[in-house]
């Protein structure tokens, strides 16, 4: 078994926190470059309505970069589901 020192585990806890906050922010730019607002409103990311999960809020994001050509990378609509989920629907990972 191994042993976590305290130590280790904030140091792993900053990591993906500091991970998941670059994931974040390079979602916010990607969606802010492919304009994405031009065709939503807030209120399109009301996450009462049809998102149920992370993984739906990707396809979602998917299927909108298909839409639009934006030519993402999985990585790249990873992040932007991402953002979404950190600024508007709030699911679990």
């Amino acid at each position: 078994m191994i042993k976590m020192t305290k130590a280790t585990l904030l140091a792993a806890t900053l990591l993906f926190s500091t991970a998941a906050f670059a994931g974040a922010e390079e979602g916010k730019e990607l969606f802010e470059e492919a304009k994405c607002m031009e065709c939503h409103n807030s209120e399109d990311f009301d996450n009462s309505k049809k998102v149920k999960n992370f993984h739906q809020l990707e396809g979602r994001v998917q299927g909108c970069q298909l839409n639009t050509d934006a030519g993402w990378f999985d990585e790249d609509t990873h992040d932007v589901a991402t953002y979404l989920n950190e600024t508007h629907y709030k699911l679990k990972k």
